[in-house]
């Protein structure tokens, strides 16, 4: 008995070649996607100083990612209102990550605390892309001081209640760290507003001031300027390997300044991870690494959900002491 073959559709495999079309096509979708971005140059803004470690190392970094991405990455400086100036490009931007900044932990954590004014939540507000590169700060004294580590520090402040200056510029990590230490410490001491680490350092050279957190001040250590007391970071930090941490002088905490970079909010997903895998690239290269040792900064690597994780886990943390300490921005 002959067998007839009917040839026809089979409701199974119209649907797996449906699947299999619908994943194709995603596919090149997000192919065309990453293949579209950069369009056109990438503007970097680092919101501080020209000069100081964060920019060195943003100019840096942003370099090996345009040879990655295969557009300029140009960098531009805008300083000013304590670090928010240049938001005023990224709130503007359209969100295709043309416009970037690198600030630092101030801005998404402590400021956004501090001032209720100022509304700035990761997410809704911006994208956190990475977080580029971190380092601890190192608290350090003027040789005209009569002590040498925390211990003399902390008997003169006592002693001498409000006679110590201490240099901060407002708004930044200097300025939180600052309050938190003294508070910590139980001493009065003179907090001085400067416009940027630079110019507190300049004071500090000058005899205005006695106390400043600093990023790149080794040579000054080193040429006996200045005087190291302690460190900011969890572990000690490799320039000064002789300075004690402050938990290591008695002082219960720990906090290393880390510079995000942050793109539009509204960028999309894959936009955002080209960009990530660029900038852990770029910060990963020989030269670039190098730079980042011999300035004793270290580049984590966070992909951008552990990056908007870290964010949150911060303001969760600071957000208490904060405000239990009363530190408010004008």
């Amino acid at each position: 008995m002959a067998i007839k073959t009917v040839r026809g559709k089979h409701p199974g495999m119209t649907a797996l070649k449906s699947a299999l079309l619908t994943a194709a096509t995603l596919l090149a979708c997000g192919s065309a996607a990453g293949q579209a971005f950069p369009t056109r140059p990438i503007t970097v803004i680092y919101n501080n100083l020209a000069g100081s470690g964060g920019d060195i190392l943003t100019r840096l970094g942003s370099a090996e990612a345009s040879r990655i991405l295969g557009q300029p990455v140009i960098v531009e400086n805008r300083a000013g209102a304590n670090g928010r100036l240049g938001l005023a490009a990224l709130r503007a931007a359209p969100g295709d990550a043309h416009v970037l900044n690198v600030v630092n932990n101030a801005l998404v954590v402590f400021q956004p605390i501090a001032d209720t004014a100022f509304k700035f939540e990761p997410e809704k507000d911006y994208v956190p892309v990475s977080v580029l590169f971190e380092s601890p700060l190192v608290l350090t004294a003027s040789p005209a001081m009569p002590f040498r580590d925390m211990k003399g520090l902390i008997g003169y402040a006592k002693t001498n209640p409000g006679k110590l200056n201490f240099a901060i510029t407002a708004g930044a990590s200097s300025h939180f760290l600052a309050e938190r230490l003294t508070r910590a410490l139980d001493i009065k001491v003179t907090l001085i507003p400067y416009k940027g680490e630079n110019a507190g350092t300049a004071a500090m050279l000058g005899g205005q001031t006695d106390l400043l957190f600093g990023t790149v001040v080794k040579p000054l250590v080193d040429a006996g300027k200045m005087v190291a007391l302690a460190t900011t970071g969890g572990t000690r930090w490799k320039p000064f390997p002789d300075t004690p941490t402050l938990r290591e002088a008695g002082v219960p905490f720990a906090a290393p300044v880390w510079y995000p970079m942050i793109a539009p909010a509204g960028t999309p997903a894959a936009v955002v991870k080209v960009l990530n895998a660029a900038f852990e690239q770029a910060y990963r290269t020989p030269e670039v690494a190098k730079r980042l040792d011999d300035m004793g900064f270290t580049a984590p690597s966070m992909a951008p959900a552990e990056t908007l994780a870290y964010v949150r886990s911060e303001l969760d943390a600071w957000r208490p002491v904060i405000q239990s300490a009363g530190i408010k921005l004008e």
